[in-house]
């Protein structure tokens, strides 16, 4: 795989990089995407049922279970090599953020120390009422849905779902890393979820240089100085090889 020397040149130079990954990346460690193909999750599963909070208040049980799987199917996956790359770039620039639509927690597990998750974890749960915030045991066996220590009310994952507004703080902080920074990389993103899809616009129009992995076209494509062809797994360690002559 062949790479511009101008973008190769940027990557050197760059202390300020933002990574931002979407469902693309995941699916490469064997994670369904929402939305794009016959095996994404929404094709199977009803959002409005596991992806609302009025699906939850009708049958909570059902939707904790539900993700009680899901968290299992999860623990059985690994990160995979565009993970490992992202986490290595934090030994080649000053300042690495990762911008993640991912609930997966797989780029803490590959070694990121700087992760924005916009959208909630899985390793994290919160009480209905209060929104008390507590760690989820992955290791329990028990699909029992747990109570909230502080107040007694149902836990949920500390996800975003459908209706709800992004956390103000990881989006704040998402928005300061893109106005700051100086190269943003868009991985994995189809560019149709909103308002995570205004974070590259935001960073290109701050200034940064901005390139796209994506294996498919996007509405990202005018805008971004580098569009890299392909899948984020095999894209992600021939660049760095590119970049960095050796093996990450």
């Amino acid at each position: 795989m062949k790479f511009e020397s101008t973008l190769i040149e940027q990557l050197r130079q760059a202390q300020r990089i933002v990574f931002f990954t979407g469902a693309g990346v995941s699916q490469e460690s064997g994670i369904p995407t929402f939305r794009d193909g016959p095996s994404s999750i929404w094709q199977h599963f009803d959002p409005e049922i596991y992806a609302t909070v009025l699906g939850f208040d009708n049958n909570p049980s059902k939707v904790w279970e539900w993700y009680w799987d899901r968290r299992q199917a999860f623990k059985a996956l690994e990160p995979n090599a565009a993970h490992h790359v992202i986490a290595a770039w934090q030994e080649k620039a000053e300042n690495v953020t990762v911008i993640t639509q991912n609930i997966d927690g797989f780029h803490q597990r590959a070694g990121n120390q700087s992760v924005i998750e916009l959208h909630g974890s899985l390793a994290m749960d919160k009480c209905r009422v209060h929104g008390h915030y507590s760690k989820h045991d992955v290791n329990s066996t028990s699909r029992t849905q747990p109570s909230c220590a502080e107040c007694g009310s149902l836990l949920r994952p500390d996800v975003v779902w459908f209706g709800e507004a992004l956390p103000d703080e990881a989006y704040d902080q998402a928005e300061i890393a893109c106005f700051n920074c100086e190269v943003f990389i868009c991985i994995g993103c189809s560019m149709d979820v909103y308002p995570a899809a205004d974070l590259p616009y935001n960073a290109s129009a701050s200034g940064a240089y901005l390139i796209q992995v994506n294996p498919n076209p996007t509405d990202l494509d005018e805008m971004a100085d580098c569009n890299l062809q392909g899948n984020a797994g095999v894209v992600m360690p021939a660049l760095w090889q590119a970049v960095w002559g050796n093996t990450y």
